[in-house]
């Protein structure tokens, strides 16, 4: 039996969000991709003096698309068509909130 439930998977770290696509009938890993947080990476909204250290709500929703985005690039063809669902781990309601209140 091929490939037939594909699963995307995202986690939001500190620096970076990684998307992977996983086969959901046996565990494997068809493909991943991982994108650096833009501002993040430039030290915006960072005070290493005083421990804060922030990131900004479009690296969460750029680093989304373009690690989601990537992961599908990566993967073989076909693979869209055979994905089943999406689950992403903490802390996703910081971009979903954003996303709330830029579109009420």
């Amino acid at each position: 039996m091929g490939r037939e439930n594909l699963v995307i998977g995202v986690d939001f770290g500190t620096d970076s969000v990684r998307s992977v696509i996983i086969d959901a009938g046996n565990g494997s890993e068809v493909s991943s991709y991982v994108s650096h947080y833009k501002r993040w990476k430039e030290g915006l909204y960072c005070d290493p003096s005083k421990s804060q250290f922030r990131q900004h709500p479009l690296d969460y929703i750029e680093g989304l698309e373009e690690s989601v985005t990537g992961a599908l690039k990566a993967a073989p063809a076909g693979t869209p068509g055979l994905i089943r669902g999406i689950q992403s781990i903490q802390p996703v309601q910081l971009p979903l909130r954003s996303i709330r209140e830029a579109y009420p």
